[in-house]
């Protein structure tokens, strides 16, 4: 963590046991992202500071760079997954998901003009657990999928991670922010490389935006 008299950088450290993060292309058989998109780990920082999905474009701007410490193993599970809008619209098909998730996660205020900001909420939230009001579990993306820690990390600059980079030409189309009620998704492109700590955060930071204010041609759907 920076010394600034600014806001710090922050840098945290994630572990999830089990978890998945479904193509937006797949269709039977239901596949996984070797790591989260933008909007999954945004929202799990909401969740921790007791930010609801109502106020989620609260901050707006700040920017997140994450990376996975090794690519998680995988697991097959047979369960029943919905086919479509109604809840009883249910049957058994084949999920892959992925086992013990180590994320490291950065945030910086960007142009989050909102006070208390997003990192000063998460800090809080880490120092004072007590004052979060929050209903039901911490977790990534589907609520079955439970945090098992977060906790401060000390960046290791000499080490070597996997990090998620934004990239127009990128192998994986991911969403940055999804509003179903409003059908304001907004998706990026972005490539998966191995990188040093001390050189790829720069590189990697992610503004969140949602579909309204966001660049149309920068959005997969757009086109």
């Amino acid at each position: 963590m920076s010394n600034a008299a600014t806001e710090p950088d922050l840098c945290l450290r994630v572990d999830v046991p089990i978890c998945a993060f479904r193509p937006y292309e797949s269709r039977e058989y239901q596949d996984t992202h070797p790591m989260p998109p933008p909007s999954a780990v945004y929202g799990m920082l909401l969740s921790l500071c007791g930010i609801r999905r109502e106020h989620r474009d609260r901050h707006l701007g700040v920017r997140i760079a994450f990376a996975i410490e090794s690519v998680p193993e995988r697991a097959k599970v047979f369960r029943k997954l919905r086919r479509g809008k109604e809840l009883d619209d249910l049957r058994p098909d084949y999920q892959d998901l992925l086992i013990g998730l180590k994320l490291q996660v950065w945030l910086q205020s960007g142009s989050d003009r909102a006070e208390p900001s997003l990192v000063e909420r998460v800090m809080a939230a880490l120092d004072r657990p007590q004052t979060v009001d929050r209903f039901g579990g911490l977790s990534l993306g589907e609520s079955s999928y439970l945090v098992d820690s977060i906790e401060y990390q000390e960046p290791q600059g000499e080490q070597m991670l996997y990090f998620l980079k934004p990239d127009p030409a990128g192998f994986y189309s991911l969403p940055v922010w999804i509003d179903h009620a409003a059908n304001t998704h907004l998706r990026k492109r972005f490539s998966i490389e191995p990188m040093q700590v001390s050189s790829a955060v720069d590189n990697c930071w992610i503004t969140i935006e949602n579909g309204r204010t966001a660049d149309p041609a920068q959005n997969e759907h757009a086109t």
